[in-house]
């Protein structure tokens, strides 16, 4: 049996798919992590056979402290304080949360980029990447918007 709500475990499950997006996917984290990206897939999945299966504390945590967005100790903070974030249909807490890191994810790379003055090609290359992220994202949350999903 589940100490967690369904909702909690789909908040944990979406934060932990952001913070690997943010690293640049399942394969890139299980690099930085020295885990297997199977073992990470699982952590984030929400299929009935990996449903009781979270990210463990010490990956989490070094997740995190790779990412520019904190999205797990953001999502966990959330539960344990039990702040509720309206859902309205597919629009769920965690979706909302992993978009906040998406566009943060866009705003951090740009004002990196122009520290020095100038932009080269390879931040020029990283922002863009961040961009179709975050396009990719809003582009799905608009698709809910005019399919009523959300109404």
């Amino acid at each position: 049996m589940r100490a967690i709500s369904d909702e909690h475990a789909s908040i944990i499950k979406a934060a932990t798919a952001a913070a690997y997006e943010a690293l640049g996917g399942v394969s890139r984290a299980a690099e930085a992590l020295g885990v297997a990206s199977s073992t990470l897939t699982k952590y984030a999945s929400t299929g009935e056979e990996w449903r009781d299966s979270f990210i463990r504390l010490d990956l989490a945590a070094e997740l995190d402290r790779r990412c520019a967005h904190p999205f797990l100790l953001t999502a966990m903070s959330r539960i344990v304080k039990d702040e509720r974030v309206s859902s309205f249909g597919a629009v769920t807490a965690s979706a909302v949360l992993r978009l906040d890191g998406v566009l943060d994810d866009v705003v951090r790379t740009v004002a990196q980029a122009i520290e020095d003055g100038r932009i080269d090609a390879a931040e020029r290359q990283a922002i863009r990447n961040r961009i179709v992220a975050a396009k990719q994202d809003l582009a799905r949350l608009e698709a809910m918007m005019i399919d009523g999903a959300a109404a």
